[in-house]
């Protein structure tokens, strides 16, 4: 590395007593390898897109909740009826999805990226929701103003929700000049979040989809109050627009 060093006339790291990190243009020429790196791979990818079986492996990024409760068991039917296909999972937060690590990314839509396909799958309205053993002790809240007296779970407090967007539930009849309202508990994973509801520990904002409706003991709060509308989108780049796996995939999970 220092004759690397010599030969660019550059500083790349730092050296101390507790090891080496990057300088500024070391972190430059990092981030131009991985590019370089990527771009070599999704050539490799697509020079053999037209040619080769529908095998090999099949990178997905996704969000933990679409990725266990949605993702997964849709899989399993395609696992046995395309066997020489290895699929990959790679699970992350909604906002940290990057869909150049991956084949394939399962997301809400990401905004000014004309490089993506990115082919609608599903829709989810947010809703709320609480045990009965919760509203049994502390009443069923009537009104969205009742929200301020109650114990509020949220993903990550008063960021974001597993999705990338801030928590509905905190904001919900607030004016623009009034705070928001507070988290009575904080959780970041959307498991963890109905878990901790079915535990009667307070009330949750949560996608009206098939996993969360798999919970009967989960009653809907202010029904007619209806929360954005969630979008999720099958995410993969231009370039592999060819690919016959990606595309048998897409097909599947529209169909399924």
């Amino acid at each position: 590395m220092s004759l690397f060093e010599h030969r660019v006339k550059t500083d790349l790291f730092i050296r101390h007593s507790r090891g080496i990190e990057l300088t500024t243009q070391g972190e430059r020429l990092h981030t131009f390898a991985k590019k370089m790196i990527h771009e070599a791979e999704v050539f490799e990818k697509s020079f053999h897109e037209n040619i080769d079986e529908v095998e090999g492996e099949l990178k997905i990024m996704t969000t933990p909740h679409l990725g266990s409760e949605w993702l997964l068991p849709k899989l399993k039917k395609f696992g046995e009826d395309y066997p020489k296909i290895k699929i990959k999972i790679m699970l992350r937060n909604g906002k940290d999805i990057v869909v150049e690590e991956a084949d394939i990314g399962i997301s809400s839509a990401i905004p000014h990226a004309p490089h993506l396909i990115q082919e609608y799958l599903f829709s989810a309205n947010i809703a709320l929701f609480a045990s009965k053993e919760y509203l049994e002790k502390h009443g069923t809240p009537q009104t969205v103003n009742d929200l301020d007296h109650h114990q509020l779970i949220t993903y990550g407090g008063n960021t974001f929700n597993p999705y990338g967007n801030k928590s509905w539930v905190l904001s919900l009849g607030k004016g623009l000049n009034e705070p928001s309202r507070k988290s009575h508990l904080e959780v970041n994973s959307l498991q963890e979040l109905i878990k901790s509801t079915l535990l009667g520990m307070g009330i949750i904002e949560a996608p009206n989809d098939q996993s969360v409706l798999n919970f009967p003991e989960l009653i809907r709060v202010l029904p007619r109050k209806r929360g954005p509308l969630l979008k999720i989108y099958y995410v993969f780049s231009q370039r592999r627009k060819n690919s016959k796996k990606i595309k048998l995939l897409l097909e599947y999970l529209k169909e399924n």
